[in-house]
């Protein structure tokens, strides 16, 4: 009978064993470590991408009230523009207000403001 037909099962068989009772442990340990070191990463990249949004999404409303500032600044200078010219030049009032009246129908009932009997429109302008 040769050694070898022997040797090999048994020495397959006491590997087995080792790995079983001393390998296996371990790379199940290892491999564990590395799942967990994997969902670290995989954290930590989920959470730059929602900083990098919620940067972008902070980004925008500060451009978007850049822009309503600037809207907001130049509607204003428009409406002091235009109130410095009507004061100045009240023609235009009057004559709107001419045509507001030939254009409205015949019955219907004007409220002109006194103070007086004076039309408070008037009245500014005595005092001046």
């Amino acid at each position: 009978m040769d050694i070898s037909i022997v040797f090999w099962p048994v020495v397959l068989v006491a590997v087995l064993i080792l790995w079983a009772l001393f390998g296996a442990p371990v790379w199940r340990v290892w491999a564990q470590q590395k799942q967990g070191e994997a969902d670290l990463q995989q954290a930590h990249k989920e959470q730059q991408i929602q900083v990098s949004k919620a940067q972008g999404r902070l980004d925008a409303a500060t451009i978007n009230k850049q822009a309503a500032i600037i809207e907001a600044e130049a509607v204003a200078t428009q409406i002091e523009t235009i109130g410095k010219t009507l004061t100045q030049h009240d023609l235009y009032l009057k004559w709107q207000w001419i045509k507001m009246m030939e254009e409205r129908p015949e019955s219907s009932v004007i409220y002109v403001p006194t103070e007086a009997n004076i039309p408070i429109m008037e009245a500014g302008k005595r005092a001046q």
